[in-house]
């Protein structure tokens, strides 16, 4: 689903009450959670949330280890900035 503001807790006890016994959730947002909702998370092991800032590190940690279909799903492109050294 796609929503507008940030997650609610009513959106993932609605979420862990359509999983089956032994599910394990995986909810990702653009945005992020209220407090609420990630004090939910928190004490819910079998829900993982993931929010837009957390989904782009990863993205960024892991690209090189993603598949060409994925990579051309997001092109990027690594830049070297020269940096000057500490002494």
């Amino acid at each position: 689903k796609r929503y507008d503001s940030d997650i609610k807790e009513a959106t993932i006890q609605t979420f862990k009450g359509a999983m089956l016994e032994g599910d394990y959730g995986l909810l990702v947002t653009m945005s992020n959670y209220t407090k609420n909702a990630q004090k939910y998370l928190d004490s819910t092991p079998i829900i993982r949330g993931i929010n837009g800032t957390e989904l782009v590190d990863l993205i960024l940690k892991y690209y090189h280890d993603l598949s060409d279909k994925y990579k051309k799903m997001i092109p990027l492109k690594m830049i070297y900035i020269p940096v000057p050294k500490e002494d």
